[in-house]
This record gives C-alpha cells, structure tokens and sequence, in this order.
C-alpha cells in the first residue's frame, strides 16, 4: 500500500462525497466533520456506481437498488430486499473501508 495524493482538501466541502480514480480503481471521499473517509465507489451488489446515489447523513444510498452503506465504514447498513433480492439473489456486501489523511491541504489515501 502507499500514500497517493488525490486532491485538495478545501475542494472537498462539509458533507460532500466525491469520486476519485485512483490507479484504476473507482474511490468515493466523503468530509464528515472535517475528516475525510474513503469508500470503494462501486456497489457490492450490481456494480452501480455510488457517487450517484444520495448521500443521507453518514450513508449512501445505492442508485439503483438502493441498499445504504455506511462512509466512514462501507459497512452495509440496509440490504436490498423483496424483489430485487428475488431477481438477482444475491444481497450487497460490505465494502472496503481506506485509511485518508489531509496534510498541507493535501487530501492523501493509502491505497
């Protein structure tokens, strides 16, 4: 793993999320508080890209299945259910959590 700048700290306002692409790979950085916090930016689920859904507090709801993660934990909060679950048969999981650190108005993950 190894520290990659990827933007500056006071482009990313209070209780914003954006996406950032970082080797390849699709990353949401969220400011909570002042601090930042790194999710994989693609649902576990049917590969939506979360950066489109709608953020609620410390959440994010999937665009299209709408199962809620957490962006400090990329924890699953709430599953898809019903008939979405019925179709695809299979339900979101957890999703990888980065370490953030803002230095010199620097916003670094450690990816």
């Amino acid at each position: 793993m190894a520290w990659n700048k990827i933007g500056k700290s006071d482009e990313l306002k209070q209780g914003e999320i954006k996406e950032y692409n970082i080797n390849g790979k699709k990353i949401i950085v969220s400011n909570m508080d002042d601090k930042f916090y790194a999710i994989d930016a693609i649902c576990s689920h049917l590969g939506a890209e979360l950066a489109k859904g709608k953020k609620d507090n410390n959440t994010i709801i999937c665009p299209k299945h709408h199962a809620i993660f957490n962006i400090q934990t990329g924890k699953v909060e709430k599953n898809i259910n019903g008939l979405f679950k019925f179709m695809t048969r299979k339900d979101a999981s957890d999703l990888k959590s980065y370490e953030v650190k803002a230095e010199n108005n620097e916003i670094m993950i450690n990816l």
